[in-house]
């Protein structure tokens, strides 16, 4: 629950979010057995995400979910991140967006992901690892740090000093994660 709950928390407590959840379909979800949430859009009528946010759980049933993975594929064309939490990560890998990164999911799912991820580095006790566009955090309570990063990184270090503030969620340390150097891309013109 809380790796949906928690970066949908952060995103919907800073100013400038307008945050949705998505689903193969409407109907109601049952998280924890006991929480029912019913979805604002389906893959196939929600609007085009600037942000993606993949959480964890029991993703192993969708993993196989062809139009699930070509909905990640298609949204990381234009999303300017693609964030998953714990096992979420699987999802991500699954879509193509780990191979030749450092990622980090769910202490537990570690091993897993890095043998169904042969061109990926899985990394042990690391909150978040933030490629660029694709970020991945550790488990549960580690989509709120991610979230924040992303906050941080899209907003500012003050915006979501803030937001961390008014959830009282005195855990963030906002350099817990790593964030991977991006190559430079030069451009030149032609003459």
């Amino acid at each position: 629950m809380l790796d949906f709950s928690g970066p949908s928390e952060v995103f919907a407590s800073t100013e400038g979010f307008n945050v949705y959840t998505v689903s193969l379909t409407k109907d109601p979800i049952v998280s924890q057995g006991f929480i029912k949430i019913i979805p604002n859009y389906s893959l196939a009528d929600c609007p085009k995400p600037d942000i993606v946010v993949l959480p964890g759980g029991q993703t192993g049933p969708f993993i196989e979910n062809k139009v699930l993975i070509s909905w990640i594929k298609a949204c990381a064309q234009d999303a300017e991140v693609m964030l998953s939490v714990c096992t979420g990560a699987g999802l991500l890998a699954k879509a193509g967006l780990l191979d030749g990164k450092q990622a980090t999911t769910f202490h537990n799912y570690i091993d897993k992901l890095q043998n169904a991820t042969p061109k990926a580095k899985i990394l042990r006790d690391t909150r978040f690892v933030d490629n660029g566009q694709v970020i991945t955090t550790a488990g549960v309570s580690a989509g709120i740090d991610g979230a924040l990063h992303v906050v941080a990184k899209l907003k500012g270090l003050a915006v979501a000093t803030q937001t961390a503030r008014y959830m009282e969620y005195d855990k963030w340390k906002p350099n817990e994660g790593l964030v991977v150097e991006q190559p430079v891309k030069m451009a030149a013109e032609r003459k």
